[in-house]
């Protein structure tokens, strides 16, 4: 188990390692954590995120370990680590569970699709010496409030709540700063994620998040806030040579869609924590078009616009579409109807060729069945008795 103490420069290097991470991998801190204490995180479940473990693993392999805090008493136990795949099998389902949706990148902690029910403390050692401590509350995504400043949508007021015993509690949102403009030279939108925090009179030492706050406080979910914005294609705003290689391209991916069903277009790299928009050909697809449009095509709550929704599509013609991540390319996607004059010529040849190959090993059997059968019957009498 590691030990208890916590080294103030680590906890520094921890701020702005997660602070300043790439938006695909990390995420801003909605405040800074304070030094000699675990930083507490509230982040949306469904999104992915890396969690920083500094120093590793320049000096030596180091392991993340978990606490259920549903579990009063819980010792940490360690769920991954670095080294071999198969070096650590958990014998825990929470832990195995953990395990299959967690990577290491350089001994940072990748959570591919966080659930609410992984909310807890991650805990990344070398040793028994700890690098970093973590109390993450993964806040339901199902949950998000969705406000656009256009449309005269208002986000979520603070509200007051009685708690056990007469005591009360406010529970209230805490912003994260805005990004940057999800395009340049012409309208686009820029969002920012909030966080519900319960300020309780019971705990003097400042708000938690919600998840981490306690049982009985009511239902309340995280926010997202979209409002309109124009930015020139300046050196500012355009991505550089080393952004330029974090996403990669992805250059076609072709769906068929059957008449008037439903389709899921999900943006490489995308999530809550970036800015991303859609083009449908050269028509961008921004919130406030979409919601004028009132249509058959929209974008998802949990991951604030990475996945493009497609409802009862009845295209007769192809339809062409691409996202784009902090104004990169990331995703080209062709959607077409289905053929209805036969296969294609390529499934068409294949087919032919797989043919030929099955009638072509069934006579080679025959053929060499054939020839046991008469090497059997030119045998001597004497030779079979021998």
């Amino acid at each position: 188990m590691c030990s208890q103490a916590v080294a103030l420069s680590f906890l520094f290097a921890l701020i702005s390692a997660v602070a300043n991470g790439d938006p695909s991998q990390g995420v801003s801190l909605p405040e800074p954590c304070l030094p000699g204490r675990p930083c507490t995180l509230a982040l949306i479940s469904d999104n992915p995120v890396t969690l920083r473990c500094p120093g590793a693993p320049h000096q030596g392999p180091v392991s993340w370990q978990y606490v259920d805090p549903s579990q009063p008493g819980e010792r940490p136990a360690t769920f991954i680590r670095t080294g071999h795949p198969l070096a650590l099998i958990p014998t825990r389902a929470k832990l195995w569970q953990l395990r299959l949706k967690t990577r290491l990148l350089q001994g940072d902690l990748r959570i591919l699709d966080p659930g609410v029910e992984d909310s807890g403390v991650y805990i990344c050692c070398r040793g028994d010496a700890m690098l970093a401590y973590y109390e993450v509350d993964f806040q339901d995504a199902g949950r998000l409030h969705i406000s656009h400043a256009s449309l005269g949508e208002a986000a979520l007021a603070n509200t007051t709540v009685e708690l056990a015993g007469g005591a009360r509690g406010q529970l209230f949102t805490t912003w994260a700063r805005w990004q940057p403009c999800d395009r340049c030279g012409g309208p686009g939108e820029r969002k920012r994620v909030g966080f519900c925090y319960a300020r309780l009179a019971s705990r003097p030492q400042g708000p938690l998040p919600c998840g981490l706050a306690g049982r009985g406080l009511p239902q309340r979910g995280p926010e997202l806030r979209v409002e309109s914005c124009e930015v020139p294609c300046d050196r500012a705003y355009t991505p550089s040579r080393d952004e330029w290689g974090k996403a990669p391209l992805l250059v076609v991916t072709r769906y068929r869609a059957l008449p008037h069903a439903s389709a899921r277009l999900r943006c490489p790299t995308a999530s809550i924590y970036s800015p991303v928009y859609w083009q449908e050909g050269p028509t961008a697809l921004t919130r406030l078009d979409l919601h004028q449009r009132n249509g058959s095509i929209g974008l998802d709550k949990a991951t604030g616009g990475g996945t493009l929704l497609l409802s009862s599509w009845n295209g007769t013609d192809a339809s062409y579409y691409q996202c784009y991540v902090g104004g990169r390319l990331v995703g080209r996607f062709l959607v077409t109807p289905p053929r209805v004059l036969g296969p294609a010529p390529e499934l068409t040849r294949a087919y032919s060729a797989i043919e030929s190959l099955v009638v072509g090993l069934s006579i080679f059997l025959l053929f060499l069945l054939f020839l046991s059968i008469l090497q059997s019957c030119r045998r001597k009498p004497g030779a079979i008795m021998a």
